[in-house]
Order: structure tokens, then sequence, then C-alpha cells
């Protein structure tokens, strides 16, 4: 489980960098491209640190089937929430999701139950 929950703080620090990539990327002009960003942020940020601090197995893997699932939001929320056409903002969700994504069904998947 050590495996998972070290992934779960990577996952915080993703969530981190994300509430702050509008304002260090120059598109927080675009406001629902920074709301986006900002919520998921923060939402990434707390999951990630619980997953990292939680003792329970079922936890970390729920907190991180969650995780995944907020990184294919952020994969696909340029297109839905129609900001695609901001290149920063676009392809910053998509790295940072496609990065979530991969991390959170690894944690998931390493967690022994």
């Amino acid at each position: 489980m050590k495996n998972a929950k070290t992934l779960n703080w990577v996952i915080a620090v993703a969530g981190v960098w994300e509430v702050l990539a509008p304002f260090i990327l120059s598109y927080s002009q675009t406001k629902t491209a920074m709301w986006d960003a900002v919520i998921i942020g923060i939402v990434l940020a707390v999951l990630g640190a619980w997953a990292g601090l939680a003792n329970e197995t079922k936890t970390v893997k729920a907190l991180s089937w969650v995780n995944a699932v907020l990184g294919l939001w952020l994969v696909i929320a340029p297109f839905i929430l129609a900001y695609s056409g901001v290149a920063a903002a676009m392809w910053n969700d998509i790295v940072v999701g496609v990065i979530v994504v991969v991390l959170g069904v690894w944690a998931a998947q390493s967690v022994q139950e």
C-alpha cells in the first residue's frame, strides 16, 4: 500500500499545480477554464493527500479511483466546457489529466485488500 500512498501524494502535488496553473500559464482571464482548474485542483490536492495519509486499504483504493475519474474529467473538460480554443488551458488540463488518470489507476490497482 506504500506505493499507492506515494502515487496519491504525487496526485496531490498535481492538484496544487492545477490550482496555480491558470495564473502561471496566464489563462486566468478565461473564467471557465480558471474555475474548473481551481476547483478540480483543490479536490485533487485534498483527496490525494487524504489517500496519502489514510491507513485503510479500502479508503486508499476508493480515493485513487475518484482521482482517476477526476483526471478523466480534466482530459475532456476543455471540450465540454468549450475552452479548447485556449491552448495553455487545454494542454495543461490534458497533460495533468492523463498523469492523474495513470497515477490514480496505478494506485488503485496496487492496493492489496
